[in-house]
Order: C-alpha cells, then structure tokens, then sequence
C-alpha cells in the first residue's frame, strides 16, 4: 500500500479499527500470494496474524478468495513447468521442480509404511554349510 509506513502497533490498531484497511490488506494479500509468492513472505502480515484476522473479520478476510488466490498462484508455477516442459520456456527444471517440492510437498518417492501385528514364523535355512547329510552320502 502506498503512503506512509506504518509500525507494527499502528498497523494493528489501523486494522481492528478500520474496515476498508482491512479490505485492502487482504486484497494486498490476495494479489501477493496470486502471483505465486507465498504467505510468509507477505510483509504486512505474518501467518499466525492472518490466521487470526480471517477468523476475526471473515467480512473483509474472505477465506474462499484466499483459497483462490492460492490456487491461482499454484497455477502460475505449474504454468512455468509446463512451458519448460514444452520449450516454450527457457530455465532449470531442476530449480522448478526443487521449488515445486519445497513449496507444495511435491515428491518422486511414495512413502510406503506397512504394520504388522501378530506372529511371524521364521525358518532359517543354512545354504553355507559344505558338508552333505548324511542321507545324501548314503545314497538314500
């Protein structure tokens, strides 16, 4: 937002008192995180603080359009990887992609974790030994 900065009591103070201050943040934020930047690193506000206000003011902190503005910011990476994909982009797909996986979880590994309960019957077969039994050597 333009004009001057505000400190961190201003700013709160300004936002529990100001409805059109609210609005525009949260459009500020939307607009943020839509072009692909991610909810930390949106100055005005921390995680733990936007959280609140869209609880708090669910009036001006839509959470459907944050969750669309998200969405659209989502798309925007998966445009570049796709663009790469297809030579339409020049760039390292292995930065894409260690973007990709840091920012949205993604994996080339499935995490398979199994759990047994009960028994298990073990049978140890020793195919080391050099010595024949002694049905073999008898020719039984």
């Amino acid at each position: 937002m333009k004009g001057k900065k505000l400190t961190h009591k201003e700013r709160i103070t300004k936002l529990e008192e100001d409805k059109s201050y609210r609005r525009a943040i949260f459009k500020e934020l939307c607009d943020h995180v839509a072009k692909g930047f991610s909810l930390d690193c949106f100055a005005p506000l921390g995680d733990d603080s936007i959280k609140v206000y869209l609880k708090a003011y669910p009036e001006e902190f839509i959470q459907e359009e944050l969750i669309n503005a998200l969405r659209e910011g989502k798309e925007s990476w998966e445009a570049i990887g796709r663009r790469q994909a297809t030579g339409d982009c020049l760039g390292n797909s292995r930065s894409w992609w260690l973007n990709m996986a840091h920012r949205y979880k993604w994996s080339d590994r499935i995490n398979v974790e199994a759990e047994h309960k009960g028994s298990i019957a073990v049978n140890i077969v020793d195919y080391a030994t050099h010595k024949a039994s002694k049905n073999t050597q008898q020719g039984t």
